[in-house]
């Protein structure tokens, strides 16, 4: 068994009914359940059989899709890592002897190794688009702010698998105004690899064959919403079991000490977020890094403290929860990174702007390998 796999059974579980996706196999991340399958959320000790199949694996398989394992994911994916003792400890394929990113870990490998077209995934603050930039692969969050504050998604080779995944409709990307942002956003003190920013630049004038592109600086309230951000984070795990980590220790530690009055006033802040950016960059969607450097060595994150790896993670990744906060969708192509701001970059647009970029990011990646 490929060590991003946590879980094969002897048999697929099979097509609910034939669609669209027929042919297609898709591994479930390992917070999503499937009946009669362990789900451990990233850590044996966790483990439960389910009894259910989460709608959304369930949807792709009436669409024709078969769903043959659980891939690994960092404990109750609540780190853009994935390293416990007793689970696999995954390398990037893209980047050997450094961490593949996460929540998403196992899908973003599996996809990078070649084993499948598309991994399933999920990103409540960049699950899915950090182990893409880590992993070399293309990971997309659709637009969306559901209860749970994880948005269900997939990691796969190409854009243009997003696309059929999604079954979204080419859109005319004329008179959309795209912002470009290297400069980090939550972390003013993150150093940023040049060429990182450098690359975000080159994706930027492909897209200006086709749309407006202007460059951009970190809004206003950046700081401010980075703060509530954690607030926010925090508070999600006040009342999670910490069983033997001392990550999610802190964090619930961390969560109780939260306040309504500062709960109200992170919810107020992030409601008004959308309205903030619209009026500060004017811009439709922006271009940014995914992540600001290659992706540490194994053990890195793990050797801080809570609080420190807290904001180490932070520091690698500045901008990508922004647009989980705004429910906007945003995709990881390689290292680039598109986000929507306004109601005109919906998730087929975001897609299309993808496409754009997509050969700047291969011909990086290219350059990188040799």
């Amino acid at each position: 068994m490929h060590p991003a796999f946590c879980f094969l059974p002897a048999e697929p579980l099979p097509p609910l009914r034939g669609g669209r996706l027929d042919g297609w196999v898709i591994p479930a991340k390992d917070t999503a359940d499937v009946a009669g399958w362990p789900t451990t959320w990233g850590s044996p000790r966790r483990g439960l059989t389910a009894t259910d199949t989460s709608p959304f694996l369930n949807r792709l398989r009436r669409q024709g899709a078969a769903i043959n394992g659980k891939t690994v994911t960092s404990e109750l994916g609540a780190t853009i890592y994935a390293e416990r003792d007793d689970v696999p400890l995954l390398s990037s394929p893209a980047y050997p002897g450094c961490t593949p990113g996460g929540s998403s870990s196992g899908a973003a490998v599996v996809v990078a190794d070649g084993l499948h077209r598309a991994a399933h995934g999920s990103d409540a603050g960049g699950s899915l688009r950090v182990p893409a930039a880590a992993c070399g692969v293309v990971g997309f969050k659709p637009a969306g702010l559901p209860e749970s504050g994880s948005v269900d998604g997939f990691i796969t080779a190409t854009v243009a698998d997003q696309i059929e995944l999604w079954a979204t409709r080419p859109r005319r990307l004329e008179g959309l105004t795209v912002g470009v942002l290297t400069q980090p956003l939550f972390t003013p003190n993150a150093q940023v690899a040049a060429d990182r920013a450098a690359v975000v630049k080159r994706a930027a004038e492909a897209v200006a064959e086709v749309c407006e592109v202007r460059e951009v600086a970190p809004y206003s309230a950046a700081t401010e919403t980075y703060r509530h951000f954690q607030a926010r984070i925090k508070h999600a795990f006040s009342k999670a079991d910490p069983e033997d980590s001392a990550y999610i220790a802190w964090l619930c530690d961390e969560g109780r000490s939260v306040t309504s009055s500062q709960l109200l006033a992170a919810n107020r802040h992030i409601d008004a977020l959308p309205g903030i950016l619209r009026a500060e960059w004017g811009v439709d969607a922006v271009i940014t890094p995914m992540i600001a450097t290659d992706p540490p060595p194994l053990g890195f994150f793990p050797s801080l403290s809570p609080a420190d790896s807290f904001e180490a993670q932070t520091e690698w990744s500045p901008w990508g929860s922004l647009f989980n906060l705004t429910g906007a969708p945003a995709i990881a192509v390689g290292p680039v990174q598109i986000g929507g701001v306004t109601a005109a970059a919906d998730d087929a647009t975001v897609l299309e702007l993808a496409r754009l970029v997509e050969p700047v990011a291969a011909e990086w990646k290219l350059q990188r390998a040799n």
